[in-house]
């Protein structure tokens, strides 16, 4: 039965040609998509699921209350570690982390820059990083040992049979390799490249102070719990830590945040988790199955709208003895034979479109064959979409009454009429939506790159100092003006894309009581020259001048600092930090190092050169950046031969900050053209289709002197009436969706009627022009023949 169940099928694709190559086109397209993003998503949630113990790894984590809002934080202070480890039985294992920065590794000739990190011997204990030479258990215990990656070894050694061999870090320590790793996997939450152990960098003063500072927050900390120990009960118990060891602390709670949540769940505000990156894995997951639902809708609205030329063939074989459910059989195997046809296509799509949607963000997805649950996943998809682009013709074509079938009477009704409609208006509703979105998703982030900066990123460029550079600074900064290339040169603590430090302990006259640990200033701590490199715009004051031997003890606040300080005219003000007495000099505008899309945060300089550990250069205005990197880069390599040229240009920095939302208007662009594209081909197909069963009635109306424009008006009228009543649904859909979406911004837009009345326009100018080209079509054939027409 199967067998004829096929060869019928595939006599009636046959005999249908165009309408079988729209349904496989669209059905191809959609699925290929499904594919795309169901590979992206498993490859999203697919984070950390590696560890063999994931369900009792976990960061830990602080809720703090700074400047009247309520934040939360990875930093942590050191005294947390010692007394997790010591006073919390649940506790079986924790490390710290110190933060990933790139550093120079040196074996011979062969120099590197390799991100790093430093860990407590227990990392390679809690976390499944496969050790392929040396021993796991002991390789950090030793204050000067090294693990390397498996690609790091070979850029170093040129193999990885390297343990016992000996490098240079930072060109100041010699450490020996003690063990090499695999490579971390593309969907770990980890980014290095090499580990050394803690203990090594307790040998600096500044750890050695920090192991009693409780308000000293920087660096984090992971934990795994013991067996049958409750995550949560912990998380409750070591809440309240910090305020009991230190009673000037107020408003500081740790928790532990499963490792398993990490990478989808990263996103807090006022305290409570409100997702993250899943609200997108969600976002495309949606619009996913909505793309391949607008092919399924393709295949209901053709295959219904031809049943009358299939009701005889319904009628005939019913009349002969063939079951409702025999021909429910025969439908279903229609639509999977087509479903199938086009889960080929899909599958060369999705090789074919992959490595071009690198660029949209899907990387890292591949589709592997040798994955079972991988090819049973597609498989599905193959299947699903042929039962649910079938089901209902196979269950309505199979209704018909065989006497009225072989009469010729069947004659669609106002339901199945209705039902096709709905259709019609479901995907115009989804594409006009899926149009919104796009727009107001490419506003937003204009929106934030036009926001002013604080300072003039063009032809800056950010260069980190190792050791070598900063001790000879002064000289490095001489011979790169020399160069003829460089404007000036500036060093801070920090970049201007970033903050690295956060203070508390100011105070002022007029301060609040609770001043002191209540409200946190961002700290950019730099050398004299730094706001003349940036070109930091002042609103009143100036910048610090080394003429002036008070400025050592002066002060430059952003505006949003002079609001929370609050003086009318700040300029020779006082401000204390702890003990120290600190003059206002200046005033900037606010700049904008954190997210582009969050309210400026407060913030100060004050001089500092040995803690100034990031230089900026601007070259000349109107010199070609090519130029200037030729120039400077002998000069940097001379004063820093343990490291390879490194630099990054400031506007490219701040530009990495929209990648996240640069993604989702891509993809949601793309996933509207689709939309729209695979609207267009049903809508292809089923004008074509009217147009066919209107033959003789186009013929009389042009017999009776219709012109062309009458019978286009009379084809296309009722596609403009089905896509106005889809834009009036897609409107409050979209701008509820979209509302909700721009939310998360504390810096945002406003939702513009006419992006609506675009949208709605653009989708109805397209439909016209797919529905006019069959309109003209039948317009253009000779009513003689369409009359003679059967």
């Amino acid at each position: 039965m199967l067998k004829y169940h096929l060869k019928v099928a595939w006599r009636n694709l046959l005999q249908n040609k165009g309408l079988s190559a729209i349904n496989i086109l669209g059905l191809g397209i959609g699925m290929a998509f499904a594919i795309i993003i169901g590979l992206w998503i498993r490859f999203e949630m697919s984070f950390d699921t590696f560890h063999q113990n994931i369900d009792r790894l976990a960061v830990v984590r602080k809720h703090t209350m700074f400047n009247g809002e309520k934040g939360t934080q990875t930093g942590l202070p050191m005294p947390v570690y010692y007394e997790l480890k010591e006073q919390y039985p649940a506790v079986k294992r924790i490390t710290r982390l110190d933060w990933i920065n790139a550093h120079s590794l040196m074996s011979g000739e062969n120099k590197v820059s390799k991100r790093g990190t430093s860990v407590d011997p227990d990392f390679l204990r809690m976390f499944t990083f496969p050790v392929i030479s040396g021993n796991a258990e002991t390789a950090l215990n030793d204050p000067n040992s090294i693990v390397l990656t498996r690609s790091a070894a070979r850029a170093l050694f040129g193999n990885e049979n390297v343990v016992g061999q000996t490098l240079r870090l930072d060109n100041q320590h010699d450490l020996q390799v003690t063990a090499v790793m695999e490579d971390l996997p593309k969907n770990s939450n980890f980014d290095f490249e090499f580990l050394t152990p803690y203990s090594f960098k307790e040998k600096d003063p500044f750890i050695q102070r920090t192991k009693t500072q409780w308000g000293n927050n920087f660096l984090s900390m992971m934990v795994e719990v013991r067996e049958g120990a409750s995550m949560e009960a912990l998380s409750t118990l070591i809440g309240p830590m910090i305020m009991r060891k230190d009673s000037t602390i107020r408003n500081q709670h740790l928790f532990l945040q499963p490792l398993a949540d990490m990478h989808l769940y990263e996103a807090f505000k006022d305290w409570k988790n409100v997702g993250g990156k899943i609200k997108y894995i969600r976002l495309f997951g949606i619009i996913g199955v909505f793309v391949l639902l607008i092919a399924c809708i393709n295949f209901m609205n053709l295959a219904t709208a031809r049943s009358e030329k299939r009701a005889r063939e319904v009628g005939i074989r019913k009349a002969v003895g063939c079951r409702r459910r025999e021909l429910v059989a025969q439908f279903l195997c229609e639509s999977l034979l087509t479903a199938s046809i086009a889960f080929v296509l899909s599958l060369l799509l999705v090789q074919l479109l992959l490595p071009a949607l690198e660029d949209f963000g899907l990387t890292n997805i591949r589709f592997d064959v040798r994955d079972a649950s991988m090819v049973g996943g597609v498989l599905a998809v193959c299947l699903l979409t042929g039962l649910i682009a079938g089901s209902y013709p196979a269950f309505y074509l199979s209704s018909f009454i065989p006497l009225k079938a072989l009469k010729g009477r069947i004659r669609q009704g106002a339901g199945a009429t209705l039902f096709r409609k709905g259709l019609v208006v479901s995907q115009f509703v989804i594409s006009i939506s899926l149009i919104v979105c796009t727009i107001i998703v490419f506003q937003q982030i204009q929106h934030g790159r036009e926001r002013s900066v604080g300072y003039d990123p063009d032809n800056l460029i950010r260069i980190d100092l190792s050791a070598d550079l900063f001790n000879r600074y002064e000289t490095v900064k001489q011979d790169l003006l020399n160069t003829g290339a460089v404007a000036s040169v500036g060093r801070a603590s920090s970049p201007l894309t970033s903050s690295y430090n956060s203070w508390n302990g100011f105070t002022w006259e007029g301060a609040p009581p609770d001043a002191h640990e209540g409200i946190v200033f961002d700290v950019v701590i730099t050398d004299f020259g730094f706001e003349n490199t940036a070109r930091l715009k002042f609103k009143q004051g100036r910048p610090f001048d080394p003429a002036y031997k008070t400025d050592s003890t002066s002060i430059i606040l952003n505006e949003a600092a002079a609001k929370i300080v609050g003086f009318k005219d700040p300029i020779g003000k006082k401000i204390r930090l702890d003990d120290d007495v600190l003059t206002i000099i200046g005033v900037t505008e606010n700049v904008l190092n954190r997210d582009p899309f969050r309210a400026y945060l407060p913030s100060v300089m004050f001089i500092n050169p040995g803690r100034a550990t990031v230089m900026l250069i601007r070259l000349k205005d109107g010199l070609d950046p090519a130029k200037g990197l030729a120039a400077i880069q002998p000069v940097i390599e001379r004063h820093n031969p343990a490291y390879p040229f490194d630099y990054e240009f400031v506007d490219q920095e701040f530009a990495k900050k929209f990648e996240t939302e640069n993604q989702a208007g891509k993809l949601a662009a793309v996933f509207a053209g689709l939309a729209i594209f695979i609207s267009c081909l049903g809508l292809f197909g089923l004008a074509a289709f009217m147009a066919e069963r209107r033959t003789k009635e186009i013929g009389i109306r042009k017999v009776l002197g219709a012109s062309m424009s009458q019978v286009w008006i009379l084809l296309s009228k009722e596609f403009v009436l089905l896509v106005l009543i889809a834009c009036s649904i897609a409107t409050p859909l979209a701008l509820w969706f979209m509302s909700d979406w721009l939310a998360q911004y504390e810096y945002r837009i406003g939702i513009s009627w006419w992006v609506f009345l675009v949208a709605g326009a653009l989708c109805l100018l397209i439909a016209l022009a797919t529905v006019s080209f069959q309109a003209v079509k039948a317009a253009l054939v000779n009513p003689v023949k369409s009359l003679k027409a059967e």
